[in-house]
């Protein structure tokens, strides 16, 4: 049973819940008006500190191969998080009144969440197609290295130009537990379920009050499809005749329900290149990318700055002060996971900071008649916001600019690229926006609809300035849009503006006012903001116009998501405040289909995965590399033997070429850094284009030449350590020499060989039995 990897997963997720029990005292202590003191938070934030604290220790050269300083840490971070339940600020007491409300809805989304992804990957575990490749390759990396800043595994001695701090988190976890990479890359994936869904558990209990919807919600919001699946599961349902088949006793046309039919075109409506993806999506396809272990701490910002926005009362207290500068560690280390949502999630964390409740320090004084007097009013609410501001500036973005300035010290990272506005044929029309977000995108302006309807039908009048600022509102949406006119784009996706305009200004009418609570005012930022970055994405990109449309929408989606499901809270107790059974019973059933469409779509990509088959025999384990003993029996056992006889960084040379295909498949499962992995990819993280035209020469000429005086020279330039030569090798340079490796014993030393796959050592390595051994016998 260990082989399929059940003990290890076992002993994963007694890890995650002892560092998230670590930190529950702590975190419980900075939220006491969040009703479930951040428990849900918890969940990643435990990981979060621990990996921090692993990172920091990198950072100062402390780590050793044997993770010995590691697993103190660990050990220190249990002592800690006991003392915290004997501490004044949150007692044993606390914790189980606090388990006794919620440990039934939170550990239900953590660990239901987490099986039901753990039971899809063990199912279709293989780490291969896609960029699995290189998310493997970054985390066995990790796992092995120990000093930073680090090298490009792609481009060996190379610094590394890439945000990297997500993938660290989950190394952290497997250095501690030694659980081999293989199973820890799908362990991550079916984690990263749990502690998005614990995360917007918290989030929408903070809004709504209301434990049992917000469980139910963190599933739906977690698994929600978009309505691309659904039309294609229809269009090829259509042309499959299927009933027409059914009758006639034939089996169904086309396969329907399958990966290339409905699970990735249901992402690619956008306008080439852009495309997007949404939570269950990137979850199912399980790619370990920066922007999907990001996640989980974009809803955390999103969480503590909601709780920043709602609770001033504690404001100038330690609890107030511990949360933004909490909330500044976890929005500065976005920075070094996902860069993109440093800058998304950055933004609307700041709206809230800085529209946060502020008590008044003192009262204004009243007219003789009772009637407060406007200077008095102005100046102390003046006064008392600038004060505060600074003070949440102050430790906000020390915090913030602080883990920033770390993450740069622990990385060579050089964003390549520029700014400006799109191309016209660029643009998305409101059709492609409406296939691909269309559920959030109708939804928040319908339930911002039917809050405006109640406020109506109760004779809440709104005032002319309020009236005439959502005007300028609705105006100002349409700058970008005029601007790009200006710069040449003469065609527009008005209708997109439009649509944004309205919701916008109509959600600042009905949920930003003196009449509405502070849950109602920060969902309304949330809607604003998404509808917001939809008008900015789509005419303005950063650096790049794919990662700008990919990485800004995926935010969008979190956010409109949020706003959608959170409104419909809202929008379903006014239409039950007002008394109509008829509107009630609208609402109920338009959340139950809109439910039933999003089910509908994720059991249709949920199958498409289960089913997905790329590799010759399909294994049921964990374990992400079983599927390599089928395709190269002695690749397989030589890469085996790298990890468990190899400790350290050293450079492995092995055959290069196309991305997306069998190359680099040595560094891949070992972490090994290679002479050049994917061209195109290590380019994109700081390789020069003639650095990479150098390495492939040389790799090529290495494998090739009989000129041993310059292959030795390659050999030294490249700091070599290892020469695999195997199948793939020999199929690719197809004059390979191989006889010079046993040729030239002075110069290569055979270290192992398993059928036709051979490892050979360098005269100069290290590695090298004539310089002591770095290889565990």
């Amino acid at each position: 049973m260990n082989t399929l990897g059940i003990f290890d997963f076992v002993l994963w997720l007694v890890v995650v819940q002892f560092l998230s029990f670590a930190v529950l005292p702590y975190v419980a202590w900075m939220s006491p008006n969040a009703p479930d003191r951040g428990y849900g938070w918890s969940k990643a934030l435990g990981v979060f500190a621990f990996s921090g604290v692993v990172w920091l220790s990198a950072l100062c050269g402390l780590t050793t191969d044997n993770n010995y300083l590691v697993l103190a840490i660990f050990i220190a971070f249990l002592g800690i998080g006991f003392r915290g339940y004997r501490s004044r600020w949150f007692s044993f007491q606390d914790l189980r009144a606090l388990l006794s409300q919620h440990s039934v809805n939170v550990e239900s989304v953590f660990l239901g969440l987490t099986l039901f992804f753990a039971i899809i990957r063990f199912l279709n575990p293989e780490i291969f197609w896609g960029e699995k490749p290189m998310d493997s390759t970054f985390l066995n990396f990790f796992v092995r290295n120990q000093s930073l800043p680090p090298q490009d595994p792609w481009a060996a001695g190379s610094p590394m130009s890439y945000y990297y701090l997500g993938i660290y988190l989950v190394a952290a976890l497997l250095k501690v537990s030694g659980i081999p990479a293989a199973y820890g890359y799908n362990f991550a994936m079916a984690t990263l379920a749990g502690w998005i869904g614990c995360a917007l558990y918290s989030l929408i209990t903070l809004l709504t009050r209301n434990r049992k919807f917000a469980a139910y919600a963190a599933w739906i919001l977690l698994l929600a499809s978009n309505p691309e699946v659904f039309r294609l599961s229809i269009v090829n349902l259509i042309e499959g005749k299927p009933f027409v088949n059914l009758i006639v006793g034939k089996p169904f046309g086309g396969k329907p329900f399958n990966f290339d039919t409905t699970f990735w075109p249901s992402t690619r409506v956008f306008t080439s290149p852009s495309f997007l993806e949404y939570t269950s999506w990137s979850l199912l396809f399980a790619d370990l990318h920066a922007h999907v272990v990001a996640i989980p701490f974009t809803v955390i910002a999103l969480g503590l700055a909601t709780l920043l926005f709602i609770d001033g009362s504690t404001r100038y207290s330690g609890r107030g002060i511990a949360l933004r500068l909490t909330l500044g560690a976890v929005v500065g280390s976005l920075f070094g996971i996902n860069t993109w949502d440093f800058i998304s999630f950055g933004g609307v964390v700041g709206v809230l900071i800085v529209l946060a409740r502020v008590p008044l320090f003192w009262q204004p004084p009243k007219a003789a008649d009772g009637s407060p007097i406007l200077g008095e009013v102005v100046l102390v609410g003046f006064f008392s916001r600038a004060v505060a501001l600074v003070w949440d500036l102050l430790f906000f973005g020390a915090s913030t600019a602080l883990c920033v300035w770390l993450y740069r010290q622990g990385v060579s990272f050089r964003p390549s690229g520029g700014w400006g506005w799109a191309s016209s044929h660029e643009f998305n029309s409101i059709l492609k926006l409406l296939r691909s977000m269309g559920y959030w995108v109708i939804g928040m302006l319908v339930v911002v609809g039917v809050l405006a309807w109640d406020r109506c039908k109760r004779g809440t009048f709104v005032s002319v300035p309020v009236l005439l600022l959502a005007g300028v509102i609705f105006v100002l949406v349409f700058v970008p849009g005029l601007t790009s006119v200006q710069e040449g784009r003469q065609f527009q996706p008005w209708g997109t503006f439009t649509y944004m305009a309205i919701l916008i200004s109509l959600t600042f009418v009905v949920l930003w006012g003196p009449r509405t609570s502070p849950e109602e005012k920060a969902l309304g930022v949330l809607i604003a903001g998404a509808a917001a970055y939809i008008v900015i994405i789509e005419v303005f990109f950063l650096l790049d116009r794919m990662n700008t449309m990919f990485k800004g929408y995926m935010a969008v989606w979190m956010l409109s998501g949020v706003g959608t499901i959170v409104g419909g809270y809202f929008a379903y107790k006014a239409l039950e405040s007002s008394g109509s059974t008829v509107a009630c019973r609208i609402g109920r059933y338009t959340a139950y289909l809109l439910v039933a469409l999003l089910i509908v779509g994720t059991s249709v990509n949920v199958f498409a995965i289960v089913r997905l088959k790329r590799v010759p025999v399909r294994h049921f384990t964990f374990d992400g590399i079983a599927y390599l003993q089928d395709m190269n029996a002695d690749d397989a056992a030589l890469i085996g033997w790298l990890n468990t006889h190899v400790v350290g960084t050293p450079t492995v040379l092995e055959a290069q070429g196309d991305a997306y295909r069998e190359y680099t498949r040595i560094s891949m499962h070992t972490g090994l850094p290679t002479v050049l992995g994917w061209e195109h990819h290590a380019k994109q993280r700081g390789l020069s284009e003639q650095g990479a035209l150098e390495r492939r020469k040389a790799i090529q000429t290495i494998y090739v030449s009989d000129d041993i005086e310059q292959v030795k020279k390659l050999l030294l330039d490249n700091k070599v350590d290892f020469i695999v030569v195997g199948a793939i090798e020999r199929a690719t340079y197809r004059r390979l020499n191989e006889a010079k490796f046993e040729q030239h014993p002075e110069l290569f030393t055979k270290v192992i060989s398993f059928g036709g796959s051979t490892l050979y050592v360098t005269y100069f390595s290290k590695f090298n039995q004539t310089y002591g051994s770095g290889i565990s016998r």
